[in-house]
């Protein structure tokens, strides 16, 4: 796995127009507050067409990190709807490790994750992949939940069933933002 680069906020860039225009949204519910913003504040339908690329996650008190919502783009990647299930023991073994230290930087920094990930499909396709993290406080000011949005930046990242992800870590870049 490599290095994890950290920036100032504003130094963040998604690739992908899609996590800006998330990142964009965050960043405007934000304000100028400290810390990340409340969940409540985020509405869906104020941006409806990133909805199939997203999946909302909260931390329980236990420290289980349940899917609350998943976009059926992301479902259909990962052949499953995830929703209501704990995430790390639903994912794929070659992603838990990468998924775990992304939500624990993500919910306990708090910070802004963008991670950049090459995949190894069956087919032998190297399809890179932009995923952004971004932290929000339950109604008590706790950062308990994460909304992560998942694009592909290069080739399909939801090819047909019989091109499956052989391995889901051939190499990333990942840079954060403390908020």
């Amino acid at each position: 796995m490599s290095e994890m680069e950290t920036v100032e906020l504003a130094a963040l860039s998604p690739l992908v127009a899609h996590n800006k225009e998330l990142l964009d949204y965050w960043l405007t519910l934000r304000g100028d507050r400290r810390g990340p913003p409340p969940r409540a504040d985020f509405n869906p339908m104020a941006v409806p067409r990133l909805l199939p690329n997203i999946m909302l996650v909260e931390r329980t008190d236990d420290g289980v990190l349940n899917v609350r919502l998943m976009g059926t783009t992301l479902a259909d990647r990962f052949e499953a709807d995830l929703s209501g299930r704990p995430l790390l023991a639903a994912l794929p073994d070659g992603l838990r490790e990468s998924a775990e230290l992304a939500y624990r930087e993500v919910l306990e920094g708090p910070c802004v994750l963008i991670a950049w990930r090459r995949l190894e499909r069956a087919s032998g396709k190297l399809p890179v992949v932009e995923n952004l993290h971004l932290p929000w406080t339950d109604a008590d000011g706790d950062v308990r939940f994460a909304i992560t949005s998942i694009w592909g930046v290069e080739g399909r990242i939801a090819p047909e069933r019989e091109d499956r992800v052989e391995d889901w870590n051939v190499e990333a870049e990942r840079h954060r933002a403390f908020v």
